[in-house]
């Protein structure tokens, strides 16, 4: 019988560490990950915007410590720059679409595998137990993402076949018209194309001047930049439109009969001396003018329309203009297609993140935020237009949504050269210059095609 009992024992020890360790009397050493610390800067959103989705991305990812700032758009490059020098700068940053060439040289485009660290929690029989698992997970290729997101996306935001930045939301011009003045001048229906719009201002009461010709109320707020959201947007589009080619990073920039029709009919509503006449410098901003029942006519986006719906406007909302009923001409190809104008914020992946070998996990949540499964959290938050061919087709059959995510199938950006920050300022000082008397059309366009190239 002893001998049996020493047996036992002797097969027992072994087992003793095991008992104090399941019982809770010995601690194993958890395994961790250190904290990572990745922050996000924007100028556009709250830090609400991402509170569930950075959540959602914790749930596996507990170690990557996320924030996000939201920072004045004034200035913002520099803000990035100095922030980046002290050592303070955000891992990712959003920045405008026809911004990524310029900002490029301050960020990394992304790498071939994107897989982090995952920490999955499980149940043994006495104790929950923390596994730590390396994930496999290869880059989109640039089919891929062709597949997913509307093509506007791909064609700004892929360079010599690297991608730079991805969206989560994005937006588009339309037209609003205040229902009341359009009632009172007689238009039984808002305008569809750009013809429609020019013959309504020309043979009704929808521009009204005083005795000494000064502006009363507008048909349609167009032609000046300072005092018109949306100025750079509306003239480009106007260009695509008229069959300008896009400015990219192989052309030499010459703008044509093409852009010069488009800045003409542009001014035109500017010039007291046209038929078109309905706006000047000296008028208030457009979208305060539209929401005051001064104007008939206002080109705008998803996001104004809080602000319009807010009001006490008798309002509409219609598809944007185009030269005629069956689309535009396209520059490219020289086919009649619909072009419409993409406005949207991209997001990068900072220089400085992977100088501190952070890189690959910044790209990781990059892409997680953007992908079809995760970016409805953004979305939902914020109320904007989905990037994602798919998300679109559901939102094109919502009432305030619909008018807007059609178009994004047929959007473009005009430019996508260095320094799109530069080439919309030279635009500015083009209408300015025209405007002032400083410049004539052509002399005016030469300088500003000059000035462009020199940021291609």
């Amino acid at each position: 019988m002893r001998r049996v009992l020493i047996i036992v024992a002797i097969l027992l020890v072994p087992l003793v560490p095991i008992v104090l360790v399941v019982s809770g009397v010995l601690k194993t050493k958890p395994r961790t990950i250190p904290p990572v610390a990745i922050t996000i800067w924007g100028t556009d959103d709250p830090a609400t915007a991402f509170t569930t989705l950075i959540a959602k991305y914790q749930q596996t990812r507990p170690y990557a410590k996320i924030t996000y700032q939201q920072v004045r758009p004034e200035d913002y490059v520099n803000q990035l720059l100095s922030a980046w020098a002290q050592g303070t700068g955000p891992d990712l940053f959003f920045v405008p679409q026809t911004w990524v060439g310029q900002m490029a040289q301050y960020a990394t485009p992304m790498p071939a595998q994107l897989g982090v660290s995952l920490v999955q929690s499980g149940g043994g029989i006495f104790r929950s137990s923390t596994k730590i698992v390396q994930q496999q997970q290869p880059a989109p290729t640039t089919d891929a993402l062709r597949r997913t997101f509307v093509d506007v996306v791909i064609n700004d935001l892929v360079i010599d076949g690297q991608v730079w930045g991805l969206p989560l939301a994005m937006d588009t011009l339309v037209l609003y018209y205040n229902k009341d003045l359009l009632n009172n001048a007689k238009v039984f229906e808002p305008a569809k194309i750009w013809g429609d719009l020019l013959s309504q201002i020309e043979s009704n009461r929808l521009t009204i001047t005083d005795e000494r010709e000064a502006l009363i109320q507008s048909g349609v707020a167009l032609g000046t930049v300072d005092n018109l959201p949306h100025a750079i947007d509306l003239l480009t589009l106007l260009m695509l439109q008229n069959g300008m080619p896009e400015v990219s990073t192989k052309n030499m920039v010459r703008f044509g009969e093409q852009a010069k029709t488009a800045l003409d009919f542009f001014l035109s509503f500017a010039n007291p001396k046209k038929v078109a006449y309905s706006w000047n410098v000296s008028q208030p901003n457009a979208r305060e003018a539209f929401l005051a029942g001064k104007v008939a006519y206002y080109f705008g986006t998803l996001a104004d329309r809080p602000s319009i719906a807010g009001g006490n406007l008798n309002w509409g909302l219609g598809q944007m203009l185009h030269l005629s009923l069956d689309g535009d001409r396209d520059g490219a190809t020289g086919q009649t297609r619909f072009i419409d104008r993409a406005q949207y914020q991209t997001l990068m992946v900072s220089k400085a993140s992977a100088l501190g070998q952070k890189s690959t996990l910044a790209w990781n949540i990059l892409y997680f935020f953007s992908r079809g499964e995760n970016v409805p959290l953004y979305l939902q938050a914020t109320g904007r237009l989905a990037a994602i061919k798919s998300i679109l087709v559901g939102q094109k059959d919502n009432p305030e949504l619909g008018p807007f995510a059609g178009q994004l199938l047929t959007a473009k950006t005009w430019y996508h050269g260095r320094g799109g920050a530069a080439a919309e300022d030279y635009l500015r000082a083009m209408v300015k210059s025209i405007l002032s008397g400083q410049a004539t059309v052509d002399e005016a366009l030469l300088l500003a095609a000059q000035q462009i190239e020199s940021t291609i």
